[in-house]
């Protein structure tokens, strides 16, 4: 069936990983996977859900992930503490369009219409990163404590 998630099997226990069609729609999809992958409930499990949301939604806009029969791979996993490692790993550079990595834009201009999911990634993050090189997939992590306090 198109658009069901494939699981594929991981090395360590506690983790999930699935890969996913490269599409916009799917993107709810994958949060409705991440929050139940984690066990935690709905209010604990929104900043996981909006930072996965964002790493999606920027590996098929921006890799090749997001062009015909292209897919993500999505692993979650619960670490001691309850904090939650997001990953996200997309299928390399589209052909014929620039490489990119991710990076934090310094400026944003009030009328953009796009350039502030990492910092939403940042912000509601302990920390994020990526791996890979330049010209091949990249995966983008997230290490994020969802009982932090965000108002503070």
């Amino acid at each position: 069936m198109a658009g069901l998630p494939m699981r594929v099997r991981s090395g360590r226990l506690g983790v999930a990983a699935a890969y996913f069609d490269g599409t916009p729609e799917q993107v709810g999809r994958i949060r409705t996977w991440c929050a139940g992958a984690t066990g935690l409930d709905e209010e604990a499990a929104a900043a996981v859900k909006l930072v996965v949301s964002e790493l999606v939604t920027n590996a098929v806009r921006h890799s090749a992930s997001g062009a015909r029969c292209g897919r993500v791979k999505v692993t979650v996993e619960v670490l001691p503490g309850q904090i939650v490692l997001v990953s996200v790993t997309d299928d390399g550079p589209r052909a014929l369009r620039p490489t990119t990595v991710p990076t934090l834009t310094t400026h944003i201009s009030d009328t953009a219409t796009c350039g502030r999911g990492l910092r939403l990634v940042a912000a509601l993050a302990e920390k994020w990163w990526w791996t890979g090189f330049r010209g091949g997939p990249l995966t983008v992590w997230a290490l994020i404590d969802p009982h932090r306090d965000l108002v503070a």
